[in-house]
């Protein structure tokens, strides 16, 4: 009797272990998965901006240059939603042509824009992998489009560049900043920078508030900086181009030589 009751209490014991304990067969239990695949078409996807409206409004009506002024493609600012036209004149490791950089922002009278050195910093980062390196002396200038905001720089990337930038002090409809840079290490004067926003014209048609504005910057040009050039007949496939009438670069390069040897004739 007495090994049988020894025998039943361990048989107790055992199954009260069995149950209490985790079972060796049950799966362990997985970490709730990550995110599940999200489809490209649920993705959100910032809309395009129509081809007509993507079409140039502005251009540097400068035919005489060595290198040719090109308008970019317009854009929407994903902060403000704005829309921002872009002029490049040059490029930033062409040392010896000037290097502009002009943007073009409908903008709200009651809208306050960043501050000029935000501006430049924002603009040698979008896409050109340039900095603002060193600051300089600050200004003011007058333009046809108003009162500009001026400030000597240093921009950085695969070289340097001495440049002053600029911006709108009172902006109304249109808000512009950017930079020039003058060739061989040299920082341009005020002057240049007023007569070369002298040469922002009009792209093709405009609605005719844009016109109106236009014609009231063109009656604050700067006499001291000649009268304004011919402008030349663009159609909508010319768009950042160098047809039309606009001679080619090569033509106007070697014009550019020639007065320049005549230049040097005793």
């Amino acid at each position: 009797m007495q090994v049988l009751a020894a025998g039943a209490v361990v048989a107790v014991l055992s199954l009260a272990a069995r149950g209490g304990g985790p079972d060796p067969a049950a799966p362990a239990m997985e970490a709730p998965p990550g995110p599940g695949f999200v489809p490209v078409s649920a993705q959100a996807v910032r809309p395009a901006l129509p081809l007509a409206l993507s079409a140039p409004r502005f251009r540097l009506n400068d035919p005489e240059a060595i290198e040719a002024p090109r308008a970019e493609a317009a854009r929407l600012n994903p902060s403000s939603g704005r829309r921002e036209d872009l002029l490049v004149q040059g490029g930033f490791d062409t040392i010896e042509a000037p290097y502009l950089r002009l943007t073009l922002t409908e903008a709200s009278e009651t809208e306050p824009g960043p501050s000029l050195f935000i501006t430049l910093a924002r603009r040698a980062a979008d896409g050109q992998a340039l900095a603002v390196i060193r600051t300089g002396e600050r200004g003011a200038i007058e333009t046809k489009f108003g009162p500009m905001e001026t400030l000597q720089f240093t921009l950085g990337g695969e070289g340097k560049r001495a440049c002053t930038g600029f911006a709108s002090l009172n902006p109304g409809a249109l808000r512009l900043d950017g930079w020039l840079c003058a060739p061989l290490g040299q920082a341009p004067e005020p002057r240049a920078i007023t007569c070369l926003l002298d040469k922002v014209v009009l792209n093709g048609q405009a609605s005719p508030e844009r016109e109106a504005a236009f014609a009231s910057f063109e009656a604050r040009r700067d006499p001291g900086c000649g009268p304004p050039a011919l402008v030349a007949t663009v159609s909508p496939r010319d768009f950042g181009s160098e047809t039309g009438s606009i001679p080619s670069r090569a033509t106007r390069k070697n014009e550019a030589k020639l007065r320049r040897s005549r230049e040097a004739r005793p």
